[in-house]
């Protein structure tokens, strides 16, 4: 079936239900799940599909506009700072009261709702009261605890992080070269926008390569200048993420000082959301080493292992050997969950590893 979810990859359950529920719409829907799971992309073509009269058939007029993003009565509303205001919410609400230009709905997303701890009580009230022709999507990464209300007034969707397979095809959809599309799909973490960014970065497989040859290089470095030289390819790979951020704060700020704006505001919270976004980006970064770290060993397990069957005597201890450097490298992983220090854990990781 093509239509408007026909480019939508790894959430079969959620286009079935999407279908369904364009047929008869509620007023409100909340999508929920990892980032990087495709929930602004399934969030826009469920609009088209909502105001489509044939729920979505991808060649309309109607869904032509909201599939480009020039639909009048859709819109994707965002937010300045890290946390949702009140005065957004409430805007949002007043968007939501006009009446649509076109014979559909007046559609609102509105992403990250997770993030509006302090606005989530006018959040609910505009939920309660909707007008008639509204409906409102709802996108969150997690569901805290102030959003346990809100849900309840919502139609739930969830997500589930993609599969390397799914977001291999997306890239190459996208014209990434092969190689560069699967190393980056496998660096992802099931995340897309990780890996769209992972695409355009030309050292991933310098430091996926160094990585591999760690075990090699303790041999003859020490764990305090691997863990240095690590860190030092690891901020390379933020550089991409913090040019794009760097665009965004520039467009934000030339936003707020045009006409009838006498200063910028909400600059400090844009920058916090930056520096969340880099600590995750880094975060799953190391982790990405670690798997592949993993792996190195992983092989040498079997390796050895198959040299006990040849009768290889030592096979067996460098079998428990490489069992331990594996469960170690779990420790180190499980911990950047903590916000450990990044340059101690890995100091500690490779002298453990240095001495298995």
């Amino acid at each position: 079936m093509s239509d408007v979810f026909s480019s939508l990859v790894g959430q079969v359950g959620v286009v079935n239900a999407l279908r369904r529920y364009a047929e008869q719409p509620s007023h409100a829907y909340l999508f929920t799940g990892p980032p990087g799971a495709g929930k602004l992309e399934a969030a826009v073509a469920f609009a088209a599909a909502l105001e489509c009269p044939d729920h979505g058939c991808g060649t309309c007029d109607e869904c032509t506009r909201v599939l480009r993003g020039s639909h009048p009565d859709v819109s994707i509303v965002a937010r300045a700072g890290v946390q949702w205001s009140v005065d957004e919410i409430r805007e949002a609400e007043r968007v939501a009261r006009r009446r649509p230009l076109h014979q559909g709905h007046q559609i609102l997303i509105l992403p990250s709702i997770e993030l509006s701890t302090n606005a989530a009580p006018a959040l609910l009230k505009t939920l309660e009261e909707p007008p008639r022709r509204t409906i409102f999507i709802l996108l969150a990464d997690e569901l805290p605890e102030h959003l346990v209300t809100i849900e309840s007034r919502c139609v739930e969707v969830n997500f589930h992080s993609l599969s390397t397979e799914d977001i291999l095809l997306v890239l190459e959809r996208e014209g990434v070269p092969a190689v560069q599309a699967r190393t980056s799909a496998e660096a992802s973490a099931g995340n897309l926008d990780r890996a769209r960014l992972l695409a355009n970065d030309p050292q991933l497989a310098d430091r996926l390569a160094a990585w591999r040859r760690l075990p090699e290089m303790l041999t003859s470095n020490s764990p305090a200048s691997l863990a240095t030289s690590t860190l030092a390819a690891l901020e390379g790979a933020v550089e991409p993420l913090k040019a794009r951020h760097a665009e965004e704060l520039d467009q934000f700020k030339t936003e707020a000082e045009g006409p009838g704006r006498r200063r910028v505001g909400g600059v400090k919270e844009v920058e916090l959301r930056h520096q969340r976004e880099q600590r995750r980006f880094r975060t799953d970064e190391l982790r990405f080493g670690l798997a592949a770290l993993t792996r190195t060993y992983r092989e040498r397990m079997i390796s050895s292992l198959e040299g006990v069957a040849d009768g290889d005597a030592r096979g067996r201890t460098d079998a428990r050997s490489a069992i331990a450097c594996i469960e170690a490298i779990a420790s180190s992983s499980d911990a950047l969950s903590l916000n450990a220090n990044e340059s101690l854990l890995l100091t500690n990781l490779f002298t453990q590893l240095s001495r298995l």
